[in-house]
C-alpha cells in the first residue's frame, strides 16, 4: 500500500511516467482494463507498471514507468481519449533542457 505523496516522491526523475488514480469501493479489485488496452499499443516503450492501493482503500494507482521515447505521442493520445469518469490521469517526466545561445 502506498499513498499518493509517497509514490511521486519515489518516481525516478530519469524516466518518465503515467499514473492513473481510479476511485473505488473498499474490497473492489482494480480493473484498469481500459488502461491495459490503451498500452498495449506503446508496449515497447514501457518500463514497469505497478499498481498500489492507497492506505484508505478508496483509490487504487496504477503506475506506468516510459521510455523517453514515446511520451509526447502517448501524452497526446492520453489528452484524446475518454476513460471512463473515474479515473484520473496525471504525466509525470523531466521537461527537456532548453539551450539558449
Amino acid at each position: 500500500m502506498a499513498n499518493f505523496a509517497e509514490i511521486k516522491q519515489n518516481l525516478d526523475p530519469s524516466f518518465h511516467y503515467i499514473i492513473f488514480e481510479k476511485t473505488v469501493n473498499p474490497g473492489d479489485g482494480p480493473d484498469f482494463s481500459e488502461v491495459s488496452t490503451f498500452l498495449t499499443r506503446y508496449k515497447k516503450s514501457v518500463i514497469e507498471q505497478a499498481v498500489h492501493r492507497d492506505p484508505t482503500g478508496k483509490h487504487v494507482l496504477f503506475v506506468v514507468k516510459l521510455s523517453a521515447d514515446e511520451l509526447d505521442e502517448i501524452s497526446q493520445e492520453i489528452l484524446n481519449l475518454t476513460f471512463p469518469e473515474d479515473i484520473t490521469v496525471y504525466v509525470y517526466g523531466r521537461r527537456p533542457s532548453i539551450e539558449t545561445a
